[in-house]
C-alpha cells in the first residue's frame, strides 16, 4: 500500500511541495520531514489484527488494518497557499481502489508544531474482515 499512495501523491498538484521516496526517518531515528519542509514522506506500511468473533467451531473473524502515515512540514507563519488542497489531496488516498480487498478505509490527520513549522500527519488506514 506504500507504494500505491506514494504513486497517487505523486499525481497531485503539489505546487512547491515535493514528494520524497525515501522513508520519513533517516538511519539514526532522525526526521527527514523536520530538517525539509514541504517535502512529503510516506512511511512503510503498519499492520494490526483484531479478532471480532471467535466461535467454539473454529470460525474467527478478523478485522485486518494496513495504516499508512504521511508525513510534511511547512512554515507555520506562512503556509503556502495550497496547503488545505494538499492535505485534501492526501485524504482522498483513502479512495485508491486496492486489489487487496479492503472494505472500510478511514483517515486520521494530526498536526504539531515544531519550532516555527508546523508538521501535518495523515494516516490512512484500510481495513478489510477475514475468516
Amino acid at each position: 500500500m506504500r507504494e500505491s499512495v506514494l504513486n497517487y501523491i505523486k499525481t497531485l498538484p503539489l505546487g512547491t511541495f515535493t514528494v520524497s521516496d525515501d522513508l520519513p526517518r533517516d538511519e539514526s531515528g532522525i526526521t527527514l520531514y523536520s530538517k525539509n519542509p514541504k517535502r512529503i514522506y510516506v512511511d512503510l506500511e503498519q499492520y494490526t489484527e483484531t479478532p471480532l468473533v471467535q466461535a467454539l467451531n473454529g470460525f474467527d473473524l478478523h478485522a485486518e488494518d494496513t495504516t499508512v502515515s504521511v508525513y510534511f512540514t511547512a512554515d507555520a507563519k506562512q503556509l503556502p497557499a495550497n496547503y488545505s488542497s494538499i492535505v485534501t489531496g492526501i485524504k482522498a488516498a483513502r479512495n485508491i481502489d486496492p486489489t487487496e480487498g479492503f472494505n472500510n478505509r478511514t483517515v486520521d490527520i494530526s498536526t504539531n508544531y515544531e519550532a516555527d513549522m508546523l508538521l501535518t500527519r495523515v494516516d490512512i488506514t484500510y481495513r478489510r474482515l477475514t475468516s
